[in-house]
């Protein structure tokens, strides 16, 4: 961003917000979470500005139910610790408070505040970390999408809307706030964002944005790994993972994440990426039906079909030797295929003890029961969900099926010696 850029987006003046009246739109009381409203109301009464904000407002307008409630404040963090007792504040870059109620339910609020600014003005500026607390319009501003910039009032049931957010949300578009290219540049991990949010809602990225996220998807590199890392984990889990991979294959970013992939899946009429798709069409499945999958299994379903086109070129003997050879052969070629986004280490070592035990199912014929030693392995678990979303079931080799007779070893008996010398004692 140059000098010039910069100045004109520090000295814009801040918009004037769209109030829409509780009679002109959807978003009602009883759709949003007692306690989030509990918080609301304090903070009103204690005469500070409480806003719900960000995705949970976009949720209830498309009447689907929010997974979290954020609230928005002008009060300080410490103001808001002190309203409640049931609270802690935490953060680094940017503090906020976290209010606990039963069951482990957070509710998180955070302070309005300012856009982060960039150190100087050249090409390879990321975006800092930046404390400057700010007015709802700055905090609008400073959001990545339009759609995810929207606020509820709880002083008069009204929406907030700085940015034509509820525009684009009806129209089904996903647009940047501000200028997408800069903004994108400035942090590149609002390329995900864009893309999770294009394929979770089936709205249609506008023009500027998908340039954006086109040209900025390679400063990806530029990011924390751990963000990125945590980005594409919950792309993978949100429950919409099935049209993620083909919006990220068309826009190009699933090979800047993962470039291993791209011999795989990048040809248009991939087959191994469609079939990817279909595995990660039952991984949405079983999450709508309530089932919590853990990473490895989420990202075992990813790389599965690039795995098993890899073994081609490997042969693996029937019986024991084959299955000593598959653990063996997943453990060398998963964790490369996986490098680029520098998972955790547990999280890998995880996805290849399950990805290993898959080798029980290519035997021909199956065997009626596993051993014993891999059901009773910690990470059995996973490895059924695995074998569900290859639409196997390994769970029943372990229930079901006599148990494999094997034969008794007898204890050979030892003859005794005679005594080599002297009398027998009387």
């Amino acid at each position: 961003m140059n000098q010039e850029e910069q100045t004109i987006q520090n000295e814009a003046p801040a918009p004037e917000p769209r109030i829409i009246p509780r009679a002109q739109h959807n978003v009602s009381r009883k759709h949003i979470d007692p306690d989030a409203l509990k918080v609301l109301y304090r903070l009103h009464n204690h005469g500070f500005t409480a806003y719900l904000v960000g995705g949970s407002v976009r949720d209830l307008l498309l009447e689907r139910r929010p997974k979290d409630f954020d609230v928005g404040t002008d009060a300080r963090p410490s103001q808001v610790h002190r309203l409640f007792r049931n609270s802690r504040v935490i953060g680094r870059r940017f503090r906020l408070v976290q209010v606990f109620f039963r069951g482990g339910k957070v509710i998180e609020v955070s302070t309005f505040r300012k856009s982060a600014d960039v150190n100087g003005g050249g090409d390879d500026d990321v975006l800092q970390a930046n404390n400057t607390f700010g007015t709802p319009a700055e905090d609008a501003l400073r959001r990545d999408l339009t759609i995810n910039a929207l606020f509820y009032n709880i002083a008069d049931y009204s929406l907030v809307d700085y940015v034509d957010g509820l525009r684009d949300l009806q129209a089904g578009l996903i647009r940047s706030v501000g200028q997408a290219d800069l903004r994108f540049h400035r942090d590149p991990v609002r390329v995900l964002r864009a893309v999770r949010h294009a394929a979770r809602t089936d709205f249609k990225l506008t023009e500027d944005t998908l340039a954006a996220v086109q040209k900025r998807g390679a400063e990806l590199g530029c990011c924390p790994s751990s963000r990125v890392r945590d980005e594409l984990m919950r792309d993978l889990k949100g429950g919409s993972a099935c049209s993620w991979l083909e919006l990220a294959h068309e826009t190009g970013v699933l090979y800047n994440l993962l470039p291993t992939l791209k011999p795989y899946y990048g040809a248009e009429d991939s087959h191994l990426r469609r079939a990817a798709a279909k595995l990660l069409s039952r991984v949405d499945a079983m999450i709508a039906k309530g089932a919590a999958l853990s990473d490895p299994v989420s990202l075992a379903a990813l790389f599965w079909p690039a795995l098993e086109e890899a073994a081609l070129e490997e042969e693996f003997p029937a019986g024991r030797a084959g299955h000593s050879r598959w653990a063996f052969f997943v453990r060398e070629t998963l964790p490369p295929l996986a490098k680029p986004v520098q998972f955790a280490k547990r999280v890998l070592e995880r996805a290849c003890q399950i990805g290993a035990v898959m080798g029980f199912l290519r035997d021909d014929p199956p065997l009626a029961r596993l051993p014993k030693k891999v059901t009773e392995k910690g990470y059995f678990a996973d490895a059924c969900q695995l074998a569900e979303v290859l639409g196997r079931d390994l769970a029943a080799r372990a229930e079901d099926g006599p148990a494999k007779k094997g034969r008794k070893r007898r204890r050979k008996r030892r003859k005794k010696r005679p005594n080599s010398g002297g009398s027998s004692p009387t």
